[in-house]
C-alpha cells in the first residue's frame, strides 16, 4: 500500500515535467539498477516498485538542483527529499525482511537515468509578446546530436 500511495504522490510530478516517455525511461532504468544491485549486495530475495519509486524521487532532486532558477531555489524541496529518503532508510534498517539495497540502486539510477535524458531547460530568450523561449540541453541531445526543440512559456 505504501509504493501504491507513493507511487501516486510522486508519479505525476515527475511526468508533469519530464512528459511520459521519460517518465516511464526513468521508473523502468530505475526498476532494473534496483533489481540489480539488490540482487548483487543482499542476501535474501527482495520484489517491490519501492526501488523505480526511489528513482522517480531522484529524479525530482535532479529537476530541482538543475532548475533552482525555475523553481524558486529548491532549498525546501531538497530538504524534504531528503528527509524522505533518509526516514524511508531508516525503516528499512529497522525493518526485518526489509531490502535497503533495492532502493538505493533505484535512487542511484534515477539520478543518473535523469541527469543523461530528464529535461534540462535552459531559457535561450524572450519574445516581443512576453513569452520566454527554453531548449532542453539534457545531456543526451549532446551525446545523440539530436536537434533540440524550443519550448514557449508565458
Amino acid at each position: 500500500m505504501i509504493n501504491c500511495f507513493s507511487l501516486n504522490s510522486v508519479g505525476p510530478t515527475v511526468e508533469r515535467f519530464s512528459g511520459p516517455r521519460r517518465f516511464l525511461a526513468v521508473y523502468f532504468i530505475s526498476a532494473i539498477a534496483s533489481s540489480a544491485m539488490g540482487y548483487w549486495f543482499c542476501k535474501m530475495p527482495a520484489a517491490g516498485a519501492s526501488g523505480a519509486i526511489f528513482g522517480l524521487v531522484g529524479s525530482v532532486a535532479v529537476f530541482v538542483l538543475r532548475h533552482r532558477d525555475i523553481v524558486g531555489g529548491g532549498k525546501e524541496d531538497l530538504q524534504h527529499i531528503a528527509r524522505v529518503i533518509v526516514l524511508n532508510m531508516v525503516i528499512g534498517i529497522l525493518s526485518r525482511g526489509i531490502d535497503n539495497w533495492g532502493p538505493l540502486g533505484g535512487l542511484l539510477g534515477g539520478v543518473a537515468a535523469s541527469w543523461l535524458i530528464g529535461p534540462a531547460w535552459k531559457h535561450e530568450f524572450t519574445s516581443w509578446d512576453g513569452r520566454r523561449i527554453f531548449t532542453d540541453s539534457a545531456p543526451m541531445y549532446t551525446l545523440l546530436k539530436i536537434r533540440r526543440v524550443p519550448k514557449q512559456w508565458k
